[in-house]
């Protein structure tokens, strides 16, 4: 084998989003996610980066893409597409100890594939969705005159919080609403006329708001907008008569992803095909409980995003892969191109990761991850023992459920 490749960290996430389109994600989600960026762009919403649709989408992939290389794990995730797990039963052989994972960090990259780069990638895409329901009520205050038309809605990084435990700037809301003013000589002020929190998971309303109070406390402490950096003296909440910011709260929806699937033959072989998602509602829906405090439940559902952040996932893995290999790869990977070397290696390696799970949630995290890059998460996530737990899921098992609705060994698409 030539010598190990190495890959510089530093620029990947821009590198890498550059190659992303929309046809990323599923048809229809694409379409929403690109006329959400439109609609948002037209009504003038701030954004850290970029003038088109595709440009922010992009921006925000390589946002997604930085957080995880912060993340003291990534290191570890780079050697497990390079080195991989042990490949065989028992302990490593000497000779192979250190070219090989250990089975505690093989444990450590599948979780953290598992939670924080899915959730990355998830988050993300959610924001991205947050902005049409967000720009609607902006608008409907803003003909109610509770707010001036010189509120904006600013997305992101493009509002960051001060963090006096840290002297720096941290994230805070994931959207805000300000109304920017500056006077000169005066020094620039700021009304923070609102706060939004978006999760991709379901919440109460309770935690929701706690957070929304929060997110409203650290804005007092100080904001950086764009280059624009705001002292607690030129920071005020909310607008007269009463002074209150809106808050908004926003979560997935509830419906689950279609489990139908069928295999079509051609004349390169048989092919999957699973019913593609289609939601019960045209657009995002919400409540008022209040004048100031709203709750949007997205077009989308968790299930939807959870399936599109996993695509993004292993879309990121066979890159990471790729790049990895540009500069050599093993000789029994000679023909191969980078592009193929990269895809091989995820599915080679979460594989591998099988068969080294020391617990029961490590086995059903590795199993989550294999099952759905290999079918889809609709079908490799929902596959269960009879106990309920998942397992392995392999094309005979789906030709079996086609005749039986369920395998001879009692599992069954849930």
């Amino acid at each position: 084998m030539s010598a190990k490749p190495t890959l510089k960290t530093a620029s990947l996430g821009p590198a890498l989003a550059q190659t992303a389109d929309f046809d990323l994600l599923d048809e229809e989600l694409a379409q929403d996610v690109e006329s959400a960026l439109a609609t948002a762009l037209r009504a003038g919403a701030v954004f850290v980066d970029g003038a088109t649709p595709l440009a922010i989408f992009r921006q925000s992939l390589a946002a997604a893409i930085g957080r995880i290389h912060e993340d003291g794990r990534a290191a570890l995730f780079l050697r497990f597409l390079q080195d991989g797990p042990y490949e065989g039963k028992g302990d490593i052989p000497p000779e192979l100890q250190g070219q090989r994972l250990t089975d505690p960090e093989t444990a450590t990259v599948i979780g953290f594939i598992y939670s924080h780069m899915v959730n990355c990638f998830k988050g993300a895409i959610t924001e991205m969705f947050a902005t049409a329901p967000c720009l609607q009520i902006l608008r409907k205050l803003q003909a109610e005159q509770r707010l001036p038309q010189t509120a904006r809605l600013y997305v992101g990084d493009a509002v960051w919080t001060d963090s006096p435990k840290s002297r720096a700037f941290a994230k805070g809301a994931d959207l805000h609403i300000l109304v920017e003013q500056s006077l000169p000589p005066e020094p620039p002020t700021v009304v923070v006329a609102g706060v939004v929190e978006v999760k991709s998971y379901f919440q109460s309303p309770k935690l929701l708001r706690r957070q929304l109070d929060q997110h409203v406390s650290r804005a007092r402490v100080g904001l950086r907008v764009g280059d624009v950096v705001y002292a607690p003296s030129q920071i005020s909440i909310g607008l007269e008569p009463d002074m209150s910011a809106v808050q908004i709260g926003v979560l997935p929806a509830r419906w689950t992803l279609p489990r139908a699937f069928r295999f079509d033959q051609t004349d390169h072989g048989k092919f999957l095909r699973v019913e593609p998602a289609v939601p019960p509602r045209s657009a995002a829906t919400w409540e008022r409980p209040g004048p100031w405090e709203w709750q949007v439940t997205l077009r989308w559902s968790k299930e939807a995003l959870d399936s599109a952040a996993y695509e993004m996932t292993f879309w990121f893995m066979e890159k990471v892969g790729e790049a990895l290999y540009s500069d050599g790869m093993p000789s029994y990977w000679a023909e191969m191109t980078p592009a193929e070397a990269g895809r091989n290696a995820a599915k080679m390696m979460l594989y591998y990761a099988l068969l080294r799970c020391r617990s029961a949630k490590q086995d059903q995290q590795a199993i989550a991850l294999y099952n759905s890059y290999g079918f889809g998460t609709a079908l490799g996530m929902s596959f269960r023992n009879p106990e309920g737990k998942r397992e392995m899921l392999w094309p005979q098992d789906l030709d079996e459920i086609l005749v039986d609705g369920v395998t001879r060994s009692g599992c069954r698409i849930v």
